[in-house]
C-alpha cells in the first residue's frame, strides 16, 4: 500500500467563528489527520474576512504545533472565493471517499468522516460539533489545547483561589456574536436559542445535592443579566475583568474548576470537556441539545 504522505495527502481545515467552534474544527481535523497518518494544515485566513462579528483566529493561544496555510492556497481573496465555488461544485456529486472538498451539509454526525482514509489533499469546511469525531484522541487534544499565552497577574491570583475551593464554573451565554461589538444582540427568546433562568436554578440545586461546600464562579458575555437572573445561595463570584478581547483567559480559568454548569455554548462545552478532574460533574441544558449544542458525553447530566 502506498504511503499517503508520499502522495501529497494532507488534511486542511478552515478555522472560523468563535473559540468554541474553532476548537471543534481543529479537533475533528486533527483526529482525521492522525487516523490517516497525514499532515494537518490550519486555514486561519479564509474564514474571517467576512465574519459579521469581526471574530478572529484564536488557536495561537494554545500549544498547537501545526502549520498554517500558505496565503496563496487560502480562499480569503476574491480569486480564492471563486476557486472555492469551483471546488465545491466539482465535489458535490463525488463519492465521499473521493472528495477533496468536504463541506458539512447538516449538523448531524457524519460517520463517513471518521471512516475516511485520507489519500489525497482534503479540505474540511464545517463546524463538526460532535465528540464522536475526536473522542479517541482526548490525550492528544489535552496536550494541544494547553494554554501558551502568558496569563495576566489578576488571573493567576484568581486561579489560585479557584484551585483552593470546591469550584463550580457556571457559564451564562446571552448574546449572539461578540460582546462590545455593536452588532452583538441578545439571542432570540425561543428555547432553541437560549436557556432561561429556571435552568440555572435547577442546575444549581442538582449540583448542590452532590457537592459539599460548592463555590461558584460565574462567567458570562452578559454579566448584568447573570447578576439579575441567576440566583445562587452559595458563595459566588462573577468573573468580569477579562472582557471579550481576553476570553481565552476566561476559558483557562473555567477549565480549572472542579465542576461545571454549562450554557448553550460550545465555549463552556469545551471548558468542561477538557477539564481533567476525573470526578467532575457536568450539567448541561437539555433543551439546547441538538440545537445550539449538538452532542454531550453520556456522563454529563441533562437538566
Amino acid at each position: 500500500m502506498s504511503n499517503p504522505q508520499l502522495n501529497g495527502a494532507s488534511v486542511t481545515v478552515q478555522i472560523c467563528n468563535g473559540l468554541g467552534n474553532q476548537l471543534f474544527q481543529y479537533a475533528t481535523a486533527r483526529a482525521l489527520s492522525l487516523r490517516g497518518g497525514v499532515p494537518l494544515v490550519l486555514d486561519n485566513l479564509s474564514g474571517f474576512p467576512r465574519d459579521f462579528y469581526r471574530r478572529n483566529y484564536q488557536l495561537h493561544h494554545f500549544k498547537i504545533d501545526q502549520p498554517c496555510i500558505d496565503p496563496s492556497r487560502s480562499y480569503a481573496t476574491l480569486a480564492g472565493r471563486i476557486r472555492r465555488r469551483i471546488n465545491r461544485a466539482l465535489n458535490r456529486n463525488r463519492h465521499f471517499e473521493r472528495k477533496t472538498y468536504i463541506q458539512e451539509m447538516t449538523p448531524d454526525f457524519e460517520p463517513r468522516l471518521t471512516a475516511l482514509r485520507v489519500t489525497r489533499r482534503v479540505f474540511l469546511d464545517g463546524n463538526w460539533q460532535h465528540e464522536d469525531y475526536f473522542r479517541d484522541f482526548r490525550d492528544v487534544l489535552l496536550r494541544d489545547f494547553t494554554m501558551a499565552t502568558a496569563h495576566e497577574p489578576a488571573n493567576i491570583e484568581l486561579a489560585k483561589k479557584i484551585e483552593s475551593v470546591s469550584a463550580v464554573c457556571l457559564h451564562v451565554r446571552r448574546l449572539h456574536g461578540v460582546p462590545n461589538v455593536p452588532k452583538a444582540a441578545p439571542l432570540q427568546t425561543s428555547s432553541a436559542r437560549h436557556v432561561d433562568p429556571s435552568y440555572y436554578t435547577r442546575a444549581v440545586e442538582a449540583l448542590a445535592r452532590r457537592v459539599e461546600r460548592p463555590h461558584f464562579f460565574v462567567f458570562s458575555d452578559f454579566p448584568d443579566w447573570a447578576r439579575e437572573n441567576v440566583r445562587i445561595p452559595f458563595p459566588v463570584e462573577f468573573v468580569t475583568h477579562n472582557g471579550a478581547d481576553r476570553d481565552y483567559e476566561d476559558f483557562w480559568l473555567m477549565g480549572l474548576c472542579r465542576h461545571f454548569i454549562i450554557a448553550n455554548s460550545t465555549f463552556s462545552w469545551w471548558a468542561a470537556w477538557l477539564a481533567n478532574n476525573p470526578e467532575k460533574i457536568v450539567i448541561a441544558p437539555r433543551d439546547a441539545i441538538g440545537l445550539t449544542l449538538k452532542s454531550v458525553p453520556a456522563s454529563w447530566q441533562l437538566v
